[in-house]
């Protein structure tokens, strides 16, 4: 009897599985990454978006035209200086490469990156400042950067 208990209960005590594979830190983070998705997703029952013009929007936050035209500036030389340190970042990218810092080569692309998209988020609100409506596309934020170019 005191074999077989000793057995019982050293074989219970030895093969705890969710002991092994933490599963309540496996459960948590599951809950965690499943409020990200649900974050992700679109809300089902979303009132409409409304349509503000650009005149009503002013009046609002309390803008005169000086403002924007100061905004626009802004925006314009911060994405002007986000897409040269982008540049920078990326040809360092290469220097990076051919020290054989891989590592540090990603983590440079990574920043180039995300100096490239601040950069389109600030030249964005600039075209739409400059065109002087809200709620503009990519689309339309490509054609007109492109117009650019065809002159």
């Amino acid at each position: 009897m005191g074999l077989r208990s000793y057995i019982k209960n050293t074989a219970k005590a030895n093969t705890n599985v969710k002991g092994w594979i933490s599963w309540d830190a496996v459960k948590g983070n599951a809950k965690i990454v499943n409020g990200f998705v649900e974050g992700l997703k679109a809300p089902t029952n979303a009132a409409p978006p409304v349509q503000l013009d650009f005149n009503d929007t002013m009046k609002k936050y309390g803008w005169t035209e000086a403002d924007v035209q100061h905004r626009m500036k802004m925006s314009f030389f911060v994405a002007v200086v986000c897409a040269v340190l982008s540049l920078v970042a990326f040809g360092w990218v290469f220097h990076m490469l051919i020290k054989g810092f891989f590592l540090s080569a990603l983590a440079s692309l990574a920043l180039s990156a995300l100096m490239l998209a601040y950069g389109f988020r600030e030249h964005f609100l600039y075209f739409q400042l400059k065109q002087r409506r809200l709620n503009c596309t990519v689309k339309e934020w490509f054609s007109g950067f492109s117009a650019v170019f065809k002159r």
